[in-house]
């Protein structure tokens, strides 16, 4: 089990990096807080959106923040933190094996519902 919040949020990191080849923009890169962008051209009733959250990891506070672009995703029965703007996600001060890939599994989840909607 890892406590050490830097050592978290850099394992989660080298989780959520590969998605940097997979048509996200990194937007932060920093020693605490790391984020992907999509920035796909779509138009969604009559707006244009050219920039779009996908995912980030955050040290804030006492715990390493994972916040997912929940828009158009249910996330109310996922049993995550609402962090507005149309974020959700995990708060983690401990992380184990089941823990981490509880944060893979989501994050594969919020990116299959990209890939659905056409917004990578």
């Amino acid at each position: 089990m890892k406590t050490d919040l830097v050592e978290i949020f850099q394992t989660i990191r080298a989780s959520l990096q590969p998605y940097a080849t997979r048509g996200y923009t990194v937007h932060e890169n920093s020693e605490t807080g790391y984020d992907l962008y999509s920035e796909k051209n779509v138009e969604i009733d009559g707006e244009k959106v050219t920039e779009r959250f996908f995912a980030g990891i955050y040290i804030s506070g006492n715990a390493v923040e994972v916040k997912l672009n929940t828009t158009e995703f249910e996330s109310s029965k996922q049993n995550l933190t609402e962090f507005g703007d149309n974020k959700a996600g995990l708060s983690i001060a401990e992380l184990t094996d089941d823990r981490l890939k509880e944060v893979e599994t989501l994050i594969e989840i919020i990116h299959t519902n990209f890939k659905e909607k056409e917004w990578i």
